[in-house]
């Protein structure tokens, strides 16, 4: 496999966060979010609710970025188009700042195909060769979907438990509280994966998650801000990803456009002339 196609693998998990960005239809100017006094205490059941109605609900989305990497102290950029049909498929065209696509790359629930246009070389493969790449874990669609969408998923068949209050934040977390105090008081021997969604008070969009695998020594978290109304829900223009596992990396992307679609299609087809990636 290119040295390029590498790093657009290393980039791709944690450049699919699709936020930041400024929407193209039915879009207001970015919300500025007045801090509230005091948030009233929510189980995590009735949060769960207030989240997920408070979601994206779109179901085609178009959008052009600019994508600022750092990967163990290599730096690149990328302009990057993305499509998705929710719950099918995630289309990315990636072009260094010259303007030419490198590489294509199609996303669907149990296959990942990627196109190097520079080296003529073509990968198709499931997701446990993404996650052996990046050392990842488990990442699979319904998780990029989530990051994606900057919307709820499950990480390792957790489940949320426990509501605290930070600031301004509730934090829906997977960590109970008595595992939490255990592992304060270390005498919890299992490790637990801990996944964190802090959401805002004042309107319940996910500013930021956080992941934290102890067992496998990797975290990831993705902080989003300057959110905008559309008509399918909120969206973010920035957000930030860092990833600490064998390398560490580090994600910033910034949306120049993004349109909320009736329709999209998905080009992606391999040339003859195309050699199958080692």
């Amino acid at each position: 496999m290119s040295k390029f196609l590498q790093i657009i693998l290393c980039v791709l998990i944690p450049m699919l966060v699709f936020n930041a960005c400024k929407v193209t239809k039915k879009s207001e100017k970015p919300i500025v979010i007045k801090p509230i006094t005091k948030l009233e205490e929510q189980g995590a059941e009735t949060l769960l609710k207030n989240i997920i109605d408070s979601a994206f609900f779109g179901r085609w989305i178009s959008g052009k970025a600019t994508v600022n990497t750092n990967i163990d102290g290599d730096k690149n950029n990328f302009n990057v188009s993305l499509r998705i049909c929710r719950d099918s498929a995630i289309w990315i065209s990636v072009s260094p700042l010259l303007g030419i696509e490198a590489v294509r790359i199609l996303l669907t629930p149990d296959t990942v195909r990627f196109l190097d246009r520079i080296n003529k070389e073509y990968k198709v493969s499931g997701y446990k060769e993404i996650n052996d790449l990046l050392y990842a874990g488990n990442l699979d669609f319904d998780i990029i979907q989530g990051i994606l969408t900057g919307s709820l998923f499950v990480y390792k068949r957790n489940k949320f438990h426990s509501v605290y209050l930070e600031d301004q934040y509730y934090i829906l977390s997977t960590l109970s509280k008595r595992k939490l105090k255990r592992s304060l008081e270390e005498k919890d021997p299992s490790k637990p994966v801990i996944q964190d969604f802090y959401v805002d008070g004042s309107n319940y969009r996910i500013m930021k998650l956080a992941i934290e695998d102890n067992r496998i020594q990797k975290s990831l978290e993705t902080k989003y801000s300057g959110y905008s109304y559309t008509s399918a829900g909120y969206f973010p223009h920035h957000s930030v990803t860092n990833i600490k596992a064998e390398k560490n990396i580090l994600v910033d992307l910034e949306y120049t456009k993004v349109t909320v679609e009736d329709t999209l299609e998905f080009p992606f087809s391999i040339p003859k002339s195309f050699k199958k990636a080692r």
